[in-house]
């Protein structure tokens, strides 16, 4: 064999070799183990790392009860029948800043008439667990439709009014009954 050739393949050979131990840098390697030396037995130990997800700490939360009243006091102008069934919906939401949760309440009842004048109190019981309590708020509002069996064309002439964000206000603390007084127009 030619000198020349033989001199080329052993140093390809020799270069190749060489970079057999850079090959693995880049492939996949278990990042969750660490190793630790025990120089008494010149042992190396693999001991687990926790989760990336777990090792990140969930913040503390404080539990929030109480109730939220609607009472509502509506003065009913609409083009609906004297007999047609008025509801009243109340919502509460709350976005928790520190762990994201968004919670959204709900409350839907019938409304009394008496002539023009509809009343109802839709009230919302919550248990809310909150991250951010001194910073977040809850933001109010109300749906008022008739007639509530609006699902048949039978039901027209039919309303619907609403204002999702009447009021912003802050946590209430724990065990608090919170009343809110509406008069609107309908």
């Amino acid at each position: 064999m030619n000198t020349k050739i033989f001199s080329t393949l052993l140093v390809g050979a020799c270069l190749l070799a060489g970079m057999h131990p850079l090959w693995g840098q880049n492939a996949a390697r278990t990042h969750n183990l660490r190793r630790n030396y025990i120089p008494q037995s010149h042992a190396l130990v693999a001991l687990p790392l926790a989760d990336n997800a777990a090792a990140e700490e969930t913040p503390a939360t404080t539990t929030f009860t109480g109730t939220l009243v609607f009472n509502f006091t509506i003065t009913v102008k609409a083009n609906i029948s004297s007999t047609a069934k008025i509801q009243c919906t109340a919502t509460a939401s709350l976005l928790d800043s520190s762990t994201a949760n968004e919670i959204i309440e709900q409350d839907t009842v019938l409304a009394t008439r008496s002539g023009s004048t509809a009343t109802c109190s839709p009230t919302i019981n919550y248990s809310w667990n909150l991250g951010s309590s001194s910073t977040d708020k809850i933001s109010l509002g109300w749906i008022i439709s008739a007639p509530s069996e609006a699902s048949t064309s039978s039901a027209l002439p039919s309303r619907v009014s609403e204002q999702l964000n009447f009021a912003s206000i802050s946590v209430p603390a724990t065990g608090t009954t919170t009343t809110e007084t509406l008069t609107p127009t309908f």
